[in-house]
């Protein structure tokens, strides 16, 4: 018989409104799962979510994403996805968003367990009672130190982290757009060091000026680059005298007062004997249940595949298939199996990164940016 169903999302927004903090992130294989998961309208609409909304990958011949040699530019593989496009965060929450109810300012402070269900609570004195909830609270997930207590810490990698954006001139914007793929543009140098530059946002394609732009770097780390108030910009400029174009200029052309703080490059990924899910009645997905390093970029793709599976479970409870918790046990099975494996393959990629010799044996240039479950596929 199909049972009644609620689901709690725990997100990791804790403001009383949306972030103004923005990134953007990497869709490739997982076109055809967010084609299932969002009404026909919405997926119609992703252009929308794009830095560029008028940037077609296909007819513009960019179906891919480049690494080039830092050091001389030249390019070390270019690996083809069909579709592979940029998303910007805060445009697509917000179109994705229209029409549901999200409640900002929520602090989750406990979670309760019932006879039939789930509540989690609340610092404001609120609660939300359903029969699942789902920690998708990021990296650093309070559901998952709930569930998993000291194993849920993550690892911090030996690498410093910039990540910030800025604006160029007219005349410099207009230059860079024509100079780096409007994809993904990154780069391993010999001084082992990795920086890509990628668009942001255009917000008004006929004024290069407003267009955003951002640089990812990183590099072996070192403790004078966390003092306190150290601009970091300045430290990146300092380490790009023998670097070629796109990136030399990149970096030489950023506003002097762009400021950036270094911050930690962290991991997690499930242990081996996974969770419990409290008979179906807790759960992660997302960064909350494996956070993994960007530069093989995986992270979105995971996470929408999560939401998939997520989502073919519980219609599985609807329809009276399986129960709550032999479907929850089904979708941990997979979450965490495949987390564990893309957490790992990510950190060889970074580390790859940062060892200029060995990166052409590198995850991300013998497979590309597909999953790995589809490498093992292919080589079974």
């Amino acid at each position: 018989m199909a049972q009644p169903l609620k689901v709690i999302v725990v997100g990791s927004d804790k403001e009383a409104s949306p972030r103004d903090r923005n990134w953007g992130v990497t869709i490739a294989w997982s076109h055809p799962l967010l084609a299932k998961l969002l009404p026909e309208e919405l997926y119609k609409r992703l252009p929308e979510c794009q830095p560029d909304p008028g940037l077609d990958t296909k007819a513009a011949g960019f179906e891919s994403v480049i690494i080039r040699d830092g050091q001389t530019g030249v390019t070390l593989a270019e690996p083809p996805f069909e579709g592979v496009r940029r998303l910007n965060i805060q445009k697509t929450r917000r179109i994705w968003s229209e029409g549901l109810n999200v409640k900002y300012g929520k602090t989750i402070t406990d979670i309760e367990l019932t006879t039939d269900g789930v509540t989690a609570h609340f610092h404001d004195g609120t609660s939300e009672t359903g029969s699942v909830l789902v920690g998708s609270d990021g990296g650093g997930s309070w559901v998952r130190r709930w569930m998993l207590g000291e194993q849920a810490t993550p690892r911090v990698l030996p690498y410093t982290f910039l990540n910030f954006p800025f604006r160029y001139t007219r005349e410099r914007a207009l230059k860079m757009d024509k100079m780096m793929h409007p994809v993904v543009d990154v780069a391993p140098h010999p001084k082992s060091m990795y920086v890509g530059i990628f668009v942001l946002d255009k917000p008004n394609l006929q004024k290069p000026e407003t267009w955003v732009f951002y640089i990812l770097a990183t590099w072996a780390k070192q403790d004078s680059d966390y003092a306190e108030g150290k601009n970091m910009v300045d430290e990146l400029r300092q380490r790009m005298d023998d670097w070629a174009d796109p990136y030399k200029s990149a970096v030489e052309w950023i506003p002097e007062d762009t400021q950036a703080k270094a911050v930690q490059l962290r991991i997690w990924g499930p242990p081996e004997t996974g969770w419990d899910n409290r008979n179906g009645r807790v759960t992660l997905s997302g960064d909350a249940a494996h956070s993994m390093t960007f530069h093989r970029g995986q992270g979105a793709n995971n996470a929408i595949c999560d939401s998939e599976k997520f989502v073919s479970a519980m219609i599985k409870v609807k329809n009276g298939e399986k129960t709550l918790h032999e479907a929850v046990d089904e979708y941990d099975a997979d979450v965490i199996s495949r987390g564990r494996t893309e957490v790992e393959v990510s950190k060889v990629q970074t580390d790859a990164f940062h060892d200029h010799a060995k990166f052409l044996e590198s995850p991300v240039v013998k497979h590309g940016i597909k999953p790995m479950s589809e490498v093992k596929k292919e080589n079974s």
